[in-house]
């Protein structure tokens, strides 16, 4: 879900399929723990926004799941038969998972104030444990299946896929990872990105996402990346 070429090493530059999406989802995922362990289960304000970013987060993971299984393992597939055995296993321990966790949330969001801290913590518990998994399982894809995909394919025919992956994704949850994206990616991993956009993105998606880049990202971070792409760096008053 990115446009980046980045480099794995200076010896070695290929294309990165994963590492971009990846650092998005690892920093939506830390932040969403941190928000769901401090949750003030007596402050229905507090609920609610705990429970909409994990739910928002849940429905990344579902997207992104669905993605690489339609996608990245086909390829995988396609030229090496058995290579996505080990992630598509995963794939489907994590679907349950995903589903446990709903079920969590929708307990916790009908329960009353009496309930809620014991609920709320069992929700944390098990959302740390679905991080722990998905850390292990992204650095699985990042090393085995990227090799794989490296071996068999073009930098050219990742290009591709990755374009196929970001024209399935819906806008509005588009638009949520783009705010992680920014979180995650250092900076010359957020030009790259951005220039990749503006190569082969229409002009509005190029200044939708500047524009969250603009009111998500601290002062002097934004300032490096509107230098870096020349646009103009003033923020709305």
């Amino acid at each position: 879900m990115s446009a980046i070429d980045a480099q794995t090493s200076a010896a070695n530059p290929r294309y990165e399929l994963y590492r971009p999406i990846h650092k998005a989802l690892r920093a939506f995922m830390g932040d969403t723990l941190a928000v769901v362990g401090r949750m003030d289960t007596s402050d229905e304000h507090d609920v609610a926004a705990a429970l909409e970013q994990t739910r928002s987060l849940l429905a990344l993971l579902t997207i992104h799941l669905e993605d690489e299984n339609r996608f990245v393992h086909s390829a995988m597939e396609a030229r090496r038969p058995g290579s996505a055995a080990h992630t598509s296993r995963d794939h489907v321990e994590h679907e349950c998972a995903l589903a446990e966790l709903k079920s969590l949330i929708d307990g916790l969001e009908r329960a009353g104030g009496g309930e809620r801290e014991g609920l709320a913590y069992g929700l944390y518990a098990r959302l740390a444990l679905f991080v722990a998994e998905n850390l292990l399982h992204m650095h699985v894809e990042e090393r085995e299946n990227m090799a794989v995909l490296w071996a068999e394919y073009s930098d050219a025919e990742l290009g591709a896929i990755e374009r196929q992956i970001v024209a399935s994704v819906p806008p509005a949850v588009m638009g949520t990872a783009a705010r992680w994206f920014m979180a995650g990616l250092n900076h010359r991993e957020r030009v790259g990105w951005f220039q990749g956009m503006r190569h082969g993105a229409p002009p509005t998606v190029f200044e939708g996402m500047l524009a969250i880049a603009r009111g998500n990202l601290s002062a002097r971070d934004w300032t490096k990346l509107a230098s870096a792409l020349a646009v103009p760096a003033a923020r709305a008053a």
